[in-house]
């Protein structure tokens, strides 16, 4: 049957009266899948946004992490200059220590033998003051790895026999100055040492000091070793140390 012009305009009326007949007739003309399109569309459209903000919080976090790599780049940039800055420092440091520590061993070096100068001369004065007669020159006498005398002066007594001045210098005197000082010169193998250098005894044993510790007088007492300062002599031997070999 052919639907006339007059007929579809009733057939619209009657639509437009009775609109459940408008979703009968959707179902009668159109498919399933085709009534679902709009849904599908939807839910498309939805996935879309979902998809969309995803990309937009994804691109998001990039930035921050680009932004993050950055400030690390930047502060690991910092720590290099601050390792090159702390290496350039400890470089001077240790430049300005090397320095210092030939300084030091200059001063030490100077102050030494300005010690032992001065133990000397003053030793000279106070021998012969005693009467002894000076033989030569002082000397230092290094003993191969075993220390050195700091002052040897030969002498001869009254008598016309021969002894020899020992003395240890030094700036500040310790009680274990002392001890060690006097086990040497009591020690049979320090005396061949000295016997091998002509040497040979008997010994006047001294040490010379600027200044001493406490327990450095009653050490020097009991070793029996005599004590020589700036202004002269503070202590005297006990006695001469007789070599025993």
């Amino acid at each position: 049957m052919t639907l006339g012009v007059r007929e579809y305009h009733d057939l619209v009326n009657l639509l437009s009266l009775h609109p459940e007949w408008q979703e009968e007739l959707r179902r009668l003309l159109l498919r399933d899948d085709f009534l679902a399109l709009p849904r599908i569309v939807s839910a498309l459209a939805e996935a879309q946004q979902r998809t969309e903000q995803s990309v937009k919080e994804l691109a998001e976090a990039q930035q921050r992490t680009d932004q993050s790599v950055k400030e690390l780049a930047e502060a690991q940039q910092r720590t290099d200059q601050s390792v090159k800055e702390l290496a350039e420092a400890q470089r001077r440091t240790e430049q300005k220590v090397d320095r210092l520590g030939v300084a030091v061993g200059q001063l030490n070096t100077a102050f030494g033998s300005t010690v032992e100068e001065e133990a000397a001369s003053v030793g000279g004065v106070i021998f012969r003051q005693k009467g002894y007669r000076i033989l030569g020159e002082s000397f230092s006498l290094p003993l191969n790895g075993e220390g050195e005398v700091d002052v040897v002066m030969a002498l001869q007594d009254a008598d016309g026999k021969p002894l020899w001045a020992l003395m240890e210098a030094k700036a500040r005197l310790s009680q274990r100055d002392v001890r060690r000082w006097a086990q040497r010169l009591r020690s049979a193998g320090w005396q061949k040492r000295l016997a091998k250098q002509g040497i040979v005894g008997p010994y006047l044993p001294y040490h010379y000091a600027i200044r001493l510790d406490l327990g450095a007088r009653q050490a020097l007492e009991e070793e029996g070793i005599g004590l020589l300062k700036s202004d002269g002599e503070a202590m005297p031997p006990r006695e001469f140390i007789i070599p025993s070999n």
